[in-house]
């Protein structure tokens, strides 16, 4: 069973810029998988949108909370790090142009040898959306076309079209290739009958959020059937969840590692985890949350 941390540095005051990096080195030494970068490029001080991860809890903002522009510091991580992955939990696809952003994975692709991985999502804010002047309605046909797009543009071909309804261009050059070939793997968020379809269709991986074991066993019994009558096999498919610690006592922490021993037992390949951590002896206290966990 693989672990990786999500959402270890608010970004912002006292854990913005080079502390970001630090702690990515101490993950790293500390023998976790992977980090895993959120994306919200602003937040709302109220929401009519409904979050659909209420059981992890309420959407955190406030004016000094925020979040690094994920692929900026995805590069800044792999120029750090050596084999640590590197992945967004989750990039909300349709917000972006997807020609731009597929020649960014690429780069952040070869600047860490290989290690990024392009988790996926439509995101629920329809605040965002309208600050950025996207449509929020058909965003999961806009992010399905745009993954086609960039796909095209990371094939192998030497000249590359793509003829859509939210994308459209000419024959061109696009460069560079990401070294993982055919594509950085394309992890699909969320927990819905659209997601199940997209990943069989587009995707190599699942990521989920927070969700109880019978949710976890349904979910991936019907996404296993749906590859098989696909004529794709799980084999080609990576598993993950993400899980937000309740609290910051090492009892919380024991709860965590109870949660990734049962993701073992229901066949998740990995656990990604946002641990309640305070700045004060952060590093003694995520050595300690290693332990917990069975890195140590």
């Amino acid at each position: 069973m693989k672990i990786g941390i999500s959402e270890w540095y608010p970004g912002a005051g006292s854990r913005a810029g080079r502390w970001s990096i630090e702690s990515a080195q101490l993950i790293e030494e500390l023998g976790f998988h992977s980090v895993w970068l959120p994306e919200h490029v602003v937040f709302m001080p109220r929401y009519t949108s409904r979050y659909p991860y209420e059981q992890a809890g309420a959407v955190e903002v406030n004016a000094t909370r925020g979040v690094h522009d994920p692929l900026v510091l995805a590069g800044a991580i792999a120029a750090a790090t050596l084999r640590l992955r590197i992945g967004t939990y989750v990039m909300v696809v349709p917000q972006r142009n997807p020609v731009v952003t597929a020649r960014q994975i690429a780069t952040v692709d070869q600047l860490s040898g290989g290690r990024f991985n392009f988790g996926v999502g439509v995101g629920w804010s329809a605040e965002e959306y309208a600050v950025l002047d996207v449509p929020f309605e058909r965003r999961g046909a806009r992010m399905d076309e745009y993954l086609r797009a960039m796909k095209a543009t990371w094939s192998d071909d030497e000249l590359t079209e793509f003829h859509g309804e939210f994308v459209d261009f000419p024959p061109l050059y696009a460069f560079p290739k990401p070294i993982q070939r055919p594509h950085p793997p394309i992890i699909v968020g969320g927990n819905s009958p659209a997601t199940l379809r997209r990943i069989v269709e587009l995707g190599d991986g699942w990521a989920g959020y927070s969700q109880s074991y019978d949710d976890i066993a349904r979910f991936t019994e019907e996404l296993e059937n749906a590859l098989t009558a696909a004529g794709r096999s799980r084999a080609e498919v990576s598993l993950r969840v993400g899980r937000r610690a309740k609290g910051k006592t090492e009892q919380d922490w024991e709860d965590d590692a109870t949660y990734i021993r049962r993701c073992a037992d229901l066949g998740l390949d990995e656990v990604v985890v946002s641990p309640r951590i305070g700045d004060d002896a952060y590093e003694h206290d995520m050595t300690r949350y290693a332990e917990i966990v069975g890195l140590r």
